[in-house]
């Protein structure tokens, strides 16, 4: 068995005691960084589905307040649920397609990632903030599950859990261009090292061969 985590690893082992743990990797050759917006206007972006859209939602509140906070400054764009909605937001939402996937994360500049702290979410295996970060785009997470492997809070990326972190995190990120740029490289990085499909292409053939030689 081949589980994204720790903690579905341990699930796991209940069944199986042959449980091997690789993270989400990423293909760094399509996720390519983006161009560093230098405008005034930030682009505040979450990517998901229909499924997942009640994560975005769990963050709303701070995000009118970021809003309040800097009302010509931010807007907020959603991608995977064509037609969503959220009018004290004007959020922007547009469909996800596999062929414009890169090219439309490419249009944010604060990525993010929230989410409650339950079982579900505990089982995730950070896919969205890689993304992001493969992509160069500056990343917030909640500190749930993996996301406290994948971010090194202030070195990579943020961790945010409670309102104020949020808002004081995600402000920090729109007054500064350096720290966006810190991030976007680190994060790129990190990607590069740990959660890349090169880095962990000899995680899966140690696997195969070893499954072999079982048979």
């Amino acid at each position: 068995i081949v589980t994204g985590n720790q903690y579905l690893a341990n699930y796991a082992r209940k069944y199986n005691t042959n449980v091997s743990v690789i993270p989400s990797t990423i293909d760094t050759d399509i996720y390519t960084p983006r161009v560093i917006n230098k405008s005034k206007t930030v682009t505040i972006g979450w990517s998901g589905s229909f499924s997942t859209i009640p994560h975005f939602e769990f963050i709303i509140p701070t995000l009118l307040r970021i809003k309040l906070k800097y009302p010509d400054r931010v807007q907020f764009l959603v991608i995977g649920v064509p037609g969503y909605q959220c009018n004290e937001l004007g959020v922007i939402s547009i469909p996800w397609s596999a062929q414009t996937e890169v090219i439309d994360l490419h249009r944010i500049d604060i990525g993010i990632m929230p989410l409650p702290d339950d079982e579900w979410t505990r089982g995730k295996c950070g896919m969205k903030g890689l993304q992001y970060m493969a992509a160069g785009i500056p990343t917030i997470m909640s500190p749930v599950g993996v996301n406290h492997e994948i971010i090194q809070d202030g070195e990579n990326g943020y961790l945010a859990s409670t309102d104020a972190e949020w808002i004081d995190k995600l402000s920090a990120l729109i007054e500064s261009n350096d720290l966006k740029d810190k991030f976007a490289v680190n994060g790129r990085k990190t990607v590069e090292e740990k959660y890349s499909v090169k880095a962990n292409a000899p995680l899966y053939l140690q696997l195969f061969e070893k499954v072999l030689k079982l048979t």
